[in-house]
């Protein structure tokens, strides 16, 4: 079929589109193109800048509380704070790619990453650093679910969760980067110049960005409730389905997420990141500064095995982005939890440099290796009209919730004079998640995404 006769086939909005060859790559079946692969670098670069933001901060916290003469209990309340602000534009960002769509929220989404960056090396008081850096997480938190909703929404189903997986083993790269930033920059000339780097980064992901196009799903369903609203307007009969689909289209609030059709789906796309998130945020917030204070390690000696650190989360998400499209989503968060839990005890209880090293990557394989699989899942479990909603509550919720996560970690560490009861937290919580699953039985692989939900 030629895209002439295609595009007379289709509704406005996708009219507009079709004639794009990078458009036409992504609704090419099941064929792999450049585009696709476009797509996924343009997630991943956004996801390098994410992990590179958050892991310098956990890398600059002792210079940071000596510039500032700040203390780290206020700095940790002011960051509460504006986490608070950043877990609403979790659910905001998702929310604007429903309402104008992937691409246009894709792209307006990196260039405020880009602004805020240079923002925060130009921070004059901790105030002003508090500022610059929540509008930063603000930005950055818009990663979680648009890059989710536009790369399902464009790859082949069987290769949904492998290349979310590889986007977002990009992490583990920025993870990695920000260890030698603050081995070559942090420890020798200052934090500044360490947020210039992934402000780079952000304006390279702006222009790979301007090469993915829109995703069909969501031209479609909108083409789908115009053609609907049209043909009520004009009085024709229209099928049960399309009735109930174009009146759920025309209101997609937050009630629609709790309908009996979509409550279980919800709850649980709501709960795996929430607990998964809590887990995570304990070690990744904490580390460098445990490793600082409680066990003597220097800036460079904490800064070289974040980067071992990063490189070992990235080969988890290869592990089990692979097992998720090979067998399952869930074989593939069993295992991830289960290896992060039997490594993470000895982690947190060990102080010799080789333990450390040994049982904190592997740990870290199956505690980060997880998060592709898991953006997948959730992704999954919403139809397209509000995919970017739920996407947004799940992982507003999620960001909500762990922002309380580090300020009770260091008061269990006021408490006890040390972080590792609060490292040991992390396999209580896993082991409720993998519970949560073995109760909900959900399960997606391979599918269409029209087929799991409308």
């Amino acid at each position: 079929m030629t895209t002439e006769e295609l595009s007379q086939q289709v509704g406005p909005a996708e009219s507009k589109h079709i004639h794009s060859r990078r458009y036409q790559d992504v609704i090419s079946g099941d064929r792999v193109t450049t585009t696709h692969w476009f797509i996924a670098w343009a997630g991943g670069l956004g996801f390098m800048i994410e992990s590179m933001g958050t892991a310098v901060y956990a890398l600059i916290i002792p210079q940071l509380l000596d510039d500032f003469d700040a203390d780290l209990n206020q700095l940790t309340f002011a960051l509460f704070i504006v986490g608070l602000l950043s877990a609403g534009a979790t659910y905001f960002w998702p929310w604007l790619a429903d309402k104008i769509g992937r691409r246009p929220c894709f792209i307006i989404n990196i260039v405020l990453c880009a602004l805020s960056l240079v923002l925060v090396a130009l921070s004059w008081n901790w105030l002003s650093f508090i500022a610059f850096y929540g509008l930063y997480l603000c930005a950055q938190v818009g990663e979680w679910g648009v890059a989710a909703c536009l790369i399902s929404e464009t790859w082949p189903a069987r290769r949904r969760a492998s290349v979310l997986s590889f986007a977002r083993s990009f992490y583990g790269y920025g993870a990695a980067l920000a260890g030698l930033l603050g081995v070559t920059l942090v420890a020798t000339i200052g934090w500044r110049y360490a947020f210039l780097l992934p402000a780079g980064v952000a304006f390279l992901a702006l222009f790979v960005r301007f090469f993915c196009p829109e995703s069909p799903y969501w031209l479609r369903a909108r083409d789908r409730r115009t053609r609907l609203r049209a043909a009520v307007a004009r009085g024709e009969q229209v099928s049960t389905e399309d009735s109930a689909w174009q009146r759920k289209a025309e209101k997609p609030g937050l009630g629609q997420l709790f309908l009996a059709d979509q409550r279980r789906r919800t709850i649980v796309a709501i709960f795996v990141p929430v607990v998964g998130l809590m887990a995570f945020t304990i070690v990744g917030a904490w580390q460098p500064l445990y490793l600082h204070n409680e066990l003597g390690w220097t800036t460079s000696e904490y800064s070289l095995y974040t980067i071992w650190w990063g490189l070992a989360g990235t080969l988890g998400y290869y592990i089990f982005g692979w097992i998720a499209d090979r067998r399952s989503r869930l074989s593939a968060m069993f295992a991830g939890n289960l290896l992060c839990i039997v490594t993470i005890i000895p982690w947190a209880l060990s102080t010799e440099p080789w333990a450390i090293y040994t049982f904190g990557l592997l740990a870290n394989v199956g505690l980060i290796g997880v998060w592709g699989t898991i953006m997948t899942y959730t992704a999954e479990l919403f139809p397209t009209r509000i995919r970017g909603l739920g996407q947004g509550v799940s992982w507003g919720t999620a960001g909500l919730i762990s922002k309380g996560v580090p300020f009770l970690a260091l008061l269990i560490s006021d408490v006890t004079g040390s972080f590792q009861l609060a490292f040991l937290l992390i396999p209580v919580l896993l082991i409720i998640q993998l519970i949560g699953l073995v109760i909900a039985k959900t399960e997606y692989a391979g599918k269409e995404l029209d087929e799991i939900a409308v």
